[in-house]
């Protein structure tokens, strides 16, 4: 029997570790435009896991957000006020909209313009420094100031599942790339705390274990109580329910295409927990 040993994730979170993120990243959007451009005219028009959107809608998806962020770098750079975030809630609606709009263009054009922006966007990652990495920080719409590599992660998170979508679409064999999803792990929990529905979780009091099947073989404690999310590294010692998930699952779950991984414990609990998310 052979062992397959995954390897050590790199903390992206430090400037050591931009050139694996930024390389992620890359790579994860060869994969997309390998196969947008490959797609057929009927497969262009297929229908995707996100409701709205068929497959060339994801490629307007992917265009409007690299050019908001090069708006987004131009606006830090030049110091320049930004607006009050506008939150998640009104996000998935607002972008679900947006990507249509580009049914308009040509569809080899939207691939053109997807090309060049995407080239710059990662030319502007390639260019950050120490403190803009770790510091920033950089202007978005809807979370507000973050540091430089957040906007890395938001395409990475991105690309990964939305290359989930596409393979989906496209009748490929449908995964998440191990490393990405590995190196998101992390991110995720700070996703499911900002889809977190508070008016969901009155009067719940929840402890959640999750074990995630990663190169650190993690274990992560969620608690739910006084209407707020909370996480932390660590197995709980007594949880109302848990979770098991190899990490590609996970991720896929946090974003809401399935329900992965394995449950045990309350049923009761288990089913709360599930729906203390909206979707974006």
């Amino acid at each position: 029997m052979t062992t397959t040993l995954l390897p050590s994730r790199v903390d992206v979170t430090q400037y050591a570790g931009k050139d694996t993120l930024v390389r992620l990243i890359r790579q994860e959007f060869k994969d997309c435009f390998d196969m947008l451009v490959e797609a057929g005219e009927k497969e262009w028009h297929a229908q995707t896991p996100c409701e709205l959107w068929e497959v060339r809608d994801m490629a307007g998806h992917l265009l409007d957000a690299a050019y908001g962020y090069l708006g987004y770098f131009r606006q830090g750079r030049h110091g320049w006020p930004a607006e009050e975030p506008r939150g998640m809630r009104a996000y998935g609606d607002a972008l679900g909209i947006s990507a249509l709009e580009y049914r308009k263009v040509y569809r080899w054009e939207v691939l053109g313009r997807l090309d060049a922006c995407a080239t710059l966007l990662f030319d502007y990652f390639d260019q950050l420094t120490e403190e803009q990495w770790t510091a920033g920080p950089v202007p978005h719409a809807w979370v507000g100031p973050v540091p430089g590599f957040m906007m890395a992660a938001f395409q990475l998170m991105d690309y990964s599942v939305h290359n989930w979508d596409l393979r989906k679409a496209l009748g490929k064999d449908d995964f998440v790339e191990h490393e990405a999803s590995d190196t998101l792990v992390p991110f995720m929990f700070g996703l499911m705390q900002i889809t977190f529905a508070p008016e969901r979780a009155k009067d719940v009091d929840l402890t959640v274990g999750i074990h995630i099947s990663t190169s650190k073989n993690e274990h992560w404690t969620v608690r739910i109580k006084d209407g707020a999310l909370t996480y932390e590294p660590g197995k709980p010692k007594k949880p109302d329910a848990s979770f098991s998930y190899p990490c590609n699952e996970f991720c896929l779950d946090v974003y809401q295409r399935m329900h992965g991984g394995t449950a045990f414990g309350n049923k009761k609990s288990i089913k709360q927990f599930r729906k203390l998310f909206f979707t974006i």
